[in-house]
């Protein structure tokens, strides 16, 4: 009797397998990995302004040498998030992703009207009031990262540029 065809199958099986709990289990791994490294640098309590990248820096997945990041973590269960940053004049975007890595929102220095970006993050049964007029982005897990990016042409830019970022909050809200 030819064992092959039952050798192929279980192959095949065992492919799947690996395959669904590599997609499944490695994206909420690799958040839970970054999202303590931010801890451990504060930015569940604060937003972080990492400084320039270099080849070491890896507080961001893969940074570009010619952007500036601020980052703050969010935990829902402990309350919406407000996030507040001032657009300067160059590219500049605020994304959100969740614990499983999906991003959820995006916005750039474009789509914003007027020079302050004001966001509500927030889970779908959350009632917030007050906020009227602010746009609200549903954040489809309980805990994720808000990545906040500004292009910097030269240390110069930089310099000019780092006050600006630096004012960026991201308040919980009681509830």
């Amino acid at each position: 009797m030819k064992t092959w065809p039952l050798w192929i199958g279980a192959a095949i099986v065992l492919s799947l397998i690996v395959h669904i709990l590599t997609v499944l289990l490695v994206p909420p791994s690799v958040m839970t990995l970054a999202m303590i490294r931010m801890a451990d640098a504060d930015a569940d309590t604060r937003v972080l302004h990492t400084p320039p990248p270099d080849a070491s820096a890896r507080t961001v997945v893969r940074p570009s040498p010619d952007l500036a990041y601020s980052i703050c973590l969010f935990d829902m269960a402990e309350g919406p998030m407000l996030v507040k940053a001032a657009v300067p004049e160059t590219y500049w975007s605020v994304s959100a992703f969740a614990h499983n890595t999906d991003n959820f929102f995006v916005v750039n220095d474009q789509q914003v009207e007027g020079d302050t970006l004001e966001l509500l993050i927030r889970r779908e049964d959350d009632e917030v009031t007050g906020f009227d007029g602010i746009p609200v982005s549903f954040a489809p897990t309980d805990k994720g990262v808000v990545l906040m990016r500004m292009l910097v042409t030269d240390r110069e830019n930089y310099l000019e540029l780092d006050p600006v970022r630096r004012n960026a909050t991201c308040e919980t809200l009681t509830r």
